[in-house]
């Protein structure tokens, strides 16, 4: 199933990327529901425990913790990075540009 991997990355930027803290929840929520019912995202069972519906309700906590916790994993490491460099960095609001840059200096692997 060669678009499981995309989905689960695409779902996971949301989760703790998303401005709103309604869209991070049902992003949350949609990742949940797809471990319980397919369990065939990767490291599903660890992320959910971690990307809870309450968990992702702080913004910054989002950013800075649940997102480290999620760089931890290769497959979303990446993905996580490129957002922020090629959405986030450019974004309106100033709070977000802030958090994003904290996020990807938490991100980045330390030999980079």
């Amino acid at each position: 199933e060669p678009h499981v991997e995309k989905l689960a990355q695409s779902l996971l930027i949301q989760v703790v990327f998303d401005r709103e803290v309604n869209c991070r929840r049902a992003a949350s929520a949609a990742f949940q529901e797809n471990v319980g019912r397919q369990g065939n995202f990767p490291n599903g069972i660890d992320i959910v425990t971690q990307a809870d519906y309450f968990a992702v309700g702080n913004r910054a906590h989002a950013y800075l913790h649940i997102a480290h916790f999620l760089g931890g994993f290769e497959l979303y490491r990446r993905p996580l990075l490129e957002h922020l460099l090629n959405v986030k960095s450019g974004h309106w609001d100033e709070q977000i540009r802030l958090l994003a840059a904290q996020a990807g200096g938490r991100l980045a692997p330390p030999d980079a």
